[in-house]
């Protein structure tokens, strides 16, 4: 269930990429304009482009299930 969540949140990521940046870069029908965009995570800076936003959205969603699996295992743990 977590590969397939996380599989999930890829190809959403790879479909938003497309619909809004296409795949060109910043070529898609709601960007706005021809220079590429970027976006941020902390220090992490990266440019948006389908690709990108799927692992992006792999990371965030294991990132966020997995802190919460932990932390399930931790609590079910205590005696």
């Amino acid at each position: 269930m977590y590969a397939g969540a996380m599989g999930t949140a890829g190809v959403f990521g790879y479909v938003l990429g497309v619909i809004v940046y296409g795949n060109g870069g910043a070529a898609g029908p709601l960007a706005t304009g021809p220079s590429p965009e970027y976006g941020s995570l902390g220090p992490i800076v990266f440019e948006l482009t389908p690709l990108n936003l799927a692992v992006f959205g792999v990371c965030a969603v294991g990132a966020l299930l997995g802190v919460g699996l932990a932390a399930i295992i931790l609590v079910s743990n205590r005696e």
